[in-house]
């Protein structure tokens, strides 16, 4: 359970980039995304959220925000990746790809101590018209490396239902 209340912690914590963005949720009763998840992660239930967990506590969520200003990839990129270094993340990749149905994406990775941990946090982020897709996912670091390749071939399929 403390396990799980940290991780928690760490979500709400990066979820402090919401204030580069005015966050709001997809409010929308259908699945707001599809993705071929890895066989290591499970999806939660709630058909209206795109959560996953694998049974290590590697988590991985996607939220939607405004594209205010409106601005293109390469500043949100940027923007994320100026913020979270501020409060004192380590960049340490980032890879900029476009998915199967074309949608180009970048995913920033970065590291950060956790109490006695070291922990990795990745933000991938897409430009969808109006709308920012950021999808999250963290994990104590040796249990996000034994997941991360399969991860990054999973975030290819992703694809908003906007």
């Amino acid at each position: 359970m403390q396990y799980l209340n940290r991780l928690r912690r760490i979500f709400c914590c990066h979820s402090c980039i919401g204030l580069l963005f005015l966050a709001t949720l997809a409010g929308c009763s259908t699945v707001p995304y599809t993705f071929e998840s890895p066989s290591q992660f499970k999806r939660f239930d709630n058909k209206r959220e795109f959560k996953y967990i694998t049974a290590d506590g590697v988590m991985l969520k996607a939220r939607e925000v405004d594209n205010y200003p409106k601005a293109a990839l390469s500043f949100w990129k940027d923007a994320a990746q100026t913020h979270l270094e501020k409060v004192g993340y380590t960049l340490t990749d980032t890879v900029c790809f476009k998915t199967q149905k074309g949608l180009h994406g970048c995913t920033l990775t970065f590291a950060l101590p956790h109490g006695a941990e070291d922990w990795i946090f990745q933000e991938t982020i897409f430009v969808v018209n109006e709308r920012l897709v950021l999808v999250e996912a963290a994990g104590e670091f040796g249990k996000f490396k034994a997941i991360e390749a399969d991860l990054q071939k999973a975030l290819k399929t992703f694809s908003p239902n906007l």
